[in-house]
């Protein structure tokens, strides 16, 4: 997987808007955020890195992440 520093970056400036939003908000924002090509990432590449994470994380953190794919 190709997943280089500027990957990240983006992904985390994606967050910053995030704040205080509810979860099902933030995840709802953040596909949509990911479909429309915003922070640099498509989302065939967030697929491959959440499939990626989703082995080290907890059951809380799997669940969300699931969510997410399945919003994209």
């Amino acid at each position: 997987m190709d997943i280089n520093k500027d990957n990240l970056e983006a992904m985390a400036g994606l967050f910053g808007s995030l704040e205080g939003k509810s979860e099902d908000e933030m995840i709802s924002e953040v596909a949509r955020m990911i479909r429309a090509g915003q922070g640099g990432i498509t989302v065939g590449k967030a697929k491959q890195m959440i499939q990626t994470i989703l082995p080290m994380a907890d059951r809380n953190q799997k669940r969300k992440l699931e969510k997410l794919i399945r919003s994209l």
